[in-house]
């Protein structure tokens, strides 16, 4: 079971992300994930949800965000983004693991910048599966 980092450390890292993604739009990352609308996205590992906006509106109002994470700060920083963005079809999970959504509701699975930091990277890949 894996544990959240340190509130200096996520903060930290929120602050780098926000740097990256101001040079590398997270927009022009998801074009490689062709999310069409409609689409229900989980993004695994959402952080400080630099995909949340982009991908919510490539789904459009028709689909729907999962949002997770192990942080109780992501998960209030990603509210933050989708009650400031208006963003309806944005949902948060807190979960180390387990996702809780039925089998097969889920078209596109993001797991960018996360993988490498799991202590059971194949529990979680095979509750992806």
């Amino acid at each position: 079971m894996d544990k959240p980092m340190p509130k200096f450390d996520f903060r930290f890292m929120s602050l780098g992300y926000k740097f990256r993604d101001f040079f590398l739009p997270r927009k022009n990352v998801l074009k490689e994930v062709a999310i069409k609308p409609g689409f229900d996205v989980l993004d695994y590992g959402c952080g400080p949800g630099g995909y949340i906006i982009a991908a919510a509106e490539l789904a459009g109002k028709s689909g729907k965000i999962y949002a997770l994470d192990i942080h109780p700060l992501a998960i209030q920083r990603v509210q933050g983004i989708a009650a400031k963005k208006q963003l309806a079809n944005v949902e948060t999970i807190c979960s180390d693991c387990k996702t809780g959504l039925p089998d097969n509701s889920v078209d596109v699975v993001l797991l960018y910048d996360t993988l490498h930091d799991l202590s059971d990277p194949n529990g979680v890949l095979e509750e992806l599966h």
